[in-house]
């Protein structure tokens, strides 16, 4: 982690995705649509090829580690419902969830690759784990930038529904097996490790939880978010009813 490779990845992916979003700012609904659709097409193969590698790497899935019961692992199963979904509270709750959580968990998998401790750089296990969080941030990003995604009034609480329904079984499973998923045992061989070990497991799963609850309420969601939107509409030239049902929204 943080060797050249890594940084050298890193700063393209910096240069990248701006060059990519602001692309994506000059083109109609229905070309971001066909380009989120692609990606969710794409993101499916992420896990099952995983699952081949390690079924003829080690002759098993380990499913300690390797079911679809992660943060990131939303990515790929909420994208295609806000690819080919019609509108409604489902695909609005799986966007919103997709551009805040996903999100932060894309740039969180991305930086702090703890494949690349693990296994050399060019060797299957990394690469597809950073170009798997590469898409799950350039994808959200894209949604961001483009106006794909519309907030809407209460999508700070919607977007965590999904998150909330993931760790349900996560907490069962670790309370059965002690498996981690979510962080539910405490992050382990993260760097999250060194602080759940200072606490008990529950105090920690409501400070790691909430903490980023509130993090994606001010940076989403937020009069950040807000200040930079009333910034862009007044550059536009927009009638000032229109900021104030925007701002209202959020």
């Amino acid at each position: 982690m943080f060797q050249p490779l890594h940084l050298a990845v890193l700063l393209s992916a910096c240069i990248l995705v701006p060059l990519v979003c602001n692309r994506f700012k000059d083109m109609n609904l229905e070309t971001v649509n066909w380009f989120i659709k692609c990606c969710a097409v794409v993101a499916l193969f992420f896990d099952p090829v995983y699952w081949i590698w390690e079924v003829h790497q080690f002759g098993r899935v380990d499913f300690s580690t390797t079911l679809p019961l992660y943060i990131c692992s939303l990515f790929w199963i909420l994208l295609p419902i806000v690819a080919f979904g019609k509108p409604g509270f489902i695909k609005q709750t799986a966007t919103a969830c997709i551009c805040t959580f996903c999100m932060v968990g894309g740039v969180l998998g991305f930086v702090f690759n703890i494949y690349l401790n693990q296994y050399p750089f060019f060797t299957f296990v990394p690469l597809r784990s950073l170009l798997y969080h590469f898409l799950m941030i350039l994808v959200s990003s894209v949604m961001w930038s483009s106006g794909f995604y519309q907030v809407q009034k209460g999508d700070w609480f919607r977007s965590a529904i999904p998150v909330a329904i993931l760790i349900a079984p996560c907490v069962l499973l670790n309370r059965i097996f002690g498996w981690d998923y979510c962080y539910t045992a405490g992050g382990i061989g993260t760097p999250l490790e060194h602080i759940s070990a200072a606490m008990p497991k529950v105090a920690f799963l409501i400070l790691l939880y909430g903490g980023l609850f509130l993090f994606i309420r001010f940076i989403f969601y937020g009069r950040i978010r807000t200040f930079f939107m009333r910034e862009k509409a007044n550059t536009a030239c927009l009638p000032e009813q229109y900021l104030d049902k925007c701002i209202d929204n959020t």
